[in-house]
């Protein structure tokens, strides 16, 4: 009996805590590249850059072969992130409502009117779980607004942990943007912190999971690699751009391995949801197919601007060592983790993604649906394996991606019908939107 009844009271806590973490919602990371392409890794084909930690996150979860950033810039995509909403569909800040040395910069460049800020009465993923219970992270880059009211603890995240800009120097953290100013924070104050960034951002997202890892959390590890400037982590070496480009990817996925380990080594690796991917397409130095067989880059409509690498895992839930040609978008990410959360979304809001859960179990395919992306006066129109590509009201070429995905066979000439009639699916939304 004296042994009997520790090891009974030991096995009924042991049964508690199993039950317990098992209706806990799951924590959910949110590991973003910023300009890394589809041929960039190892388990996507690529022969000139080892990519062990990432490789066995596929080996390990799911791989995606046809996942699209919404869209082929930076910001875009993060708004279309943070929303689940197209990002034209977004609600951005009118000039009045920006200082003025923000107002004469969106003036000057208005191409770039995404990054001037996102409005507060934008309803927000991380506002959303944190109402959940969630504790929610932004560890990397926001993008989202210059101007301090546009921070991204306005939005819902409880710490932050980077920058605010489109890029920072990776050695003196000094903004990218144009002002040539420290662009390095810690919650609501910039503070200077010796380090290479993607190392910084690395460590503070570990620090936050071994903070944290005893209730939900929220961590979206947004890293500026291999975005330009491209260098490595010592600053005195020389050498060619390209081979710091590969050694940012390099560490990138060194990165991934640490945050990985940190989450096996406090033991909650299987109630994690880890999700990596990039945000649109390569700009990468001469000397690289960063895109893979894919055609475009960066800012281009084309696959290579906007098809990019997405991983999934979650050992128990989603089946390990196997791969999706589902259609995903970066605005699926939104209802997916609110469902996870138990999480609601406010009547009438419109959101433009899908739950992506009966994907990552295969249980089921997504609805058919019609996808859309618009880089100025350049758009895309999707729908089945048929895209259609054109310059404001003209369409330029019609490809078949199933059979064709580099794009070399414009299917225009043959197949007027079905042009016209994804024309007609498109001119509605782009209406509906604003055309942005």
């Amino acid at each position: 009996m004296r042994t009997f009844l520790p090891r009974l009271l030991a096995g009924m806590w042991i049964a508690a805590a199993t039950a317990q973490a098992a209706e806990r919602p799951p924590n959910i990371v949110l590991i973003v590249a910023d300009d890394l392409g589809y041929g960039s890794l190892g388990c996507y084909g690529s022969k000139e850059i080892k990519t062990p930690h990432l490789d066995r996150l596929a080996a390990d979860g799911m791989k995606f072969t046809d996942f699209h950033s919404n869209g082929a810039m930076c910001t875009p995509t993060r708004a279309a992130m943070l929303t689940g909403r197209y990002q034209q569909r977004c609600k951005w800040v009118p000039d009045e409502e920006l200082s003025p040395v923000f107002r004469k910069q969106r003036e000057e460049n208005p191409v770039q009117r995404w990054a001037w800020g996102l409005s507060a009465q934008e309803i927000t993923l991380p506002a959303l779980l944190r109402g959940a219970g969630y504790r929610t992270a932004l560890i990397g880059k926001w993008h989202l607004g210059y101007d301090r009211k546009f921070h991204p603890m306005n939005h819902g995240f409880d710490e932050f942990r980077g920058f605010i800009g489109g890029n920072v120097d990776y050695h003196t953290h000094i903004a990218g943007y144009g002002t040539k100013e420290l662009d390095w924070w810690h919650d609501r104050e910039i503070r200077h912190e010796t380090g290479y960034t993607t190392d910084l951002l690395t460590r503070h997202a570990c620090a936050f999971i071994e903070q944290n890892d005893k209730k939900p959390f929220f961590l979206y590890l947004a890293q500026a690699a291999p975005h330009n400037p491209w260098q490595g982590r010592d600053p005195n070496k020389k050498q060619a751009p390209v081979e710091h480009y590969k050694e940012m990817i390099a560490v990138l996925d060194e990165s991934v391995g640490a945050v990985m380990d940190t989450l096996r080594k406090r033991q909650i690796d299987r109630q994690t949801l880890v999700i990596f991917c990039s945000d649109n397409g390569p700009q990468a130095p001469p000397g690289f197919a960063a895109h893979g067989a894919l055609r475009g880059k960066k800012g281009s409509m084309e696959e290579g601007g906007h098809r990019v690498p997405m991983i999934a895992r979650w050992p128990g839930v989603i089946p390990a060592a196997t791969t999706s040609d589902e259609v995903v978008m970066t605005m699926d990410f939104l209802p997916t983790f609110i469902a996870l959360a138990g999480a609601s979304i406010p009547q009438n809001h419109k959101i433009d993604g899908s739950d992506l859960m009966p994907v990552f179990r295969k249980e089921r395919a997504l609805p058919d649906r019609t996808l859309h992306w618009q880089h100025g006066k350049a758009w895309a129109v999707r729908q089945g394996p048929w895209k259609l590509m054109g310059q404001g009201a003209q369409a330029k070429a019609l490809y078949h991606l199933a059979e064709d995905p580099a794009e070399t066979i414009n299917r225009l000439p043959e197949k007027t019908a079905l042009a016209s009639t994804l024309l007609d699916l498109h001119r509605p939304w782009a209406k509906e939107v604003g055309e942005r």
